[in-house]
C-alpha cells in the first residue's frame, strides 16, 4: 500500500548524501540479574556510556547519530525505539519488529523490519510507518531486510512454510510502494544482501532432517547472471554460508557460517570465492557483525549463547586474518558505522 507522505520523506532521504559523523560502536549488556542495557563507545571501546536500560539488539545509523535498539513487550513482541546516539530519551518507531531483523537506509532516514508476517519501513524523523509486503501464508526467511545503495527498493526472502526445509526465495520491493519482484524461483535462495554492483545471498541443496547445505551465490540486482561464489564443505547440523555485509566498494564480504551452536565469522573473497574462517571455533565461535567500509576489519562477539558466563566479548578482527582485539569484556550484538 502506497504511502505519499513516506514516499516523499524517502526520496528526499535518498537524493541526501549522508551527513559526515565520527563512527561510534554500539553494543548490548545483559548482567546475570537485572536488566539489559545499550551502550555508545569509540569504536576501539573507550568513552564507554549507557545509552538505554531495558533494551537489547542495538543497531548504528550508517551517519552515526541514531540508535535502534529493541525492548521486550508484555504480549512477547520487540517494541523498537530509536535514541540520540549521544544520549536522550528514545521514541518508539514499531510495536512488534523481529530481533535481528532491523536495517538502515544508507541515508540513515528510514528502518525496515520484520513484524509478524509484513515487511515494514519507518520514517525516523516523523515516524511514519508503511508495510511493503504482506505474507498470506509462509514467513520471512534468513536475514534481516537488505536495501539497495540507493535506498530505493529492499531486497529479502520468504518461505513457503516454517518448515525448515520449506521452498524459500528471494524478492525485490520498491521502497516507495509497489508488487514485490521475484529474482530467483529454485525454491533453494535466502539471506539476501545488497552490494555495491550485486547482490549475494545463500543458496544449497536441502538434506533430510538437516539444515540445508549452503553456500554462498551472486546475482544482477535483476535477478540475472546467478552464480555459485564459495564452494566450501558444510557438515552435518549446520547450515553453511550467509552473507551478512559488504565493504563499501564491493570488494570484500563478510559471511557467517551457522548452524546448530556454530556461528562463525568467515571472510570471502567476491573476486575468487575463497572463504577464510576468521578464527572462530564451534561451540565458542566468532560471531560476526559487521565489517568496517574500507572492508580492513571485522566487528565480532565471542563466547557462547548463554550471556556473560559463556564469556562473550566484543572484539575487532583483521579480515585478512589474524588475532582478535578485545574492544569490551562481558558484552555482546555490537554493531558500529566504522
Amino acid at each position: 500500500m502506497r504511502r505519499p507522505l513516506l514516499v516523499l520523506l524517502v526520496l528526499a532521504g535518498v537524493l541526501a548524501l549522508p551527513a559526515a559523523a565520527s563512527a561510534t560502536l554500539v553494543y548490548g549488556v545483559q548482567p546475570s540479574r537485572g536488566a539489559p542495557s545499550v551502550w555508545v563507545a569509540n569504536n576501539d571501546g573507550s568513552g564507554a556510556t549507557r545509552l538505554a536500560t531495558g533494551y537489547g539488539g542495538p543497531t548504528i545509523s550508517p551517519d552515526g547519530t541514531t540508535v535502534a535498539a529493541l525492548r521486550q513487550t508484555s504480549s512477547g513482541g520487540s517494541a523498537l525505539s530509536v535514541f540520540p546516539a549521544t544520549g536522550g530519551p528514545g521514541r518508539r518507531l514499531l510495536t512488534n519488529a523481529g530481533f535481528a531483523t532491523v536495517s538502515w537506509s544508507p541515508d540513515s532516514s528510514t528502518i525496515a523490519a520484520y513484524s509478524g508476517h509484513r515487511l515494514q519501513i519507518a520514517s525516523v524523523a516523523t515516524g511514519a510507518v508503511a508495510t511493503l509486503a504482506t505474507l498470506a501464508t509462509g514467513r520471512f526467511s534468513g536475514t534481516a531486510p537488505s536495501f539497495s545503495p540507493l535506498g530505493d527498493q529492499i531486497a529479502y526472502a520468504r518461505a513457503t512454510s516454517s518448515r525448515i526445509n520449506a521452498p524459500s526465495d528471494v524478492y525485490t520491493v520498491p521502497v516507495g510502494g509497489g508488487a514485490p519482484t521475484r529474482l530467483t524461483t529454485d525454491g533453494l535462495s535466502l539471506n539476501p544482501i545488497w552490494g555495491p554492483t550485486q547482490i549475494a545471498y545463500s543458496r544449497g541443496p536441502h538434506r533430510r532432517q538437516d539444515f540445508p547445505r549452503l553456500n554462498i551465490w551472486l546475482m544482477n540486482p535483476d535477478g540475472s547472471n546467478q552464480r555459485q561464489l564459495t564452494n566450501v564443505r558444510v557438515p552435518t547440523l549446520v547450515s553453511g554460508l550467509a552473507p551478512l555485509q559488504w565493504s563499501a566498494n564491493g570488494q570484500q564480504l563478510l559471511a557467517t557460517f551457522g548452524g546448530q551452536d556454530t556461528d562463525q565469522a568467515y571472510a570471502v573473497d567476491p573476486n575468487t570465492g575463497a572463504a577464510r574462517d576468521l578464527g572462530a571455533r564451534r561451540f565458542n565461535g566468532t560471531a560476526p557483525a559487521a565489517i568496517s567500509r574500507d572492508g580492513t576489519t571485522v566487528l565480532a562477539q565471542t563466547g557462547g549463547e548463554e550471556g556473560p558466563s559463556s564469556g562473550q566479548n566484543v572484539v575487532s578482527i583483521p579480515f585478512t586474518g589474524g588475532a582478535a582485539t578485545v574492544l569490551v569484556r562481558r558484552a555482546s550484538t555490537p554493531d558500529w558505522n566504522a
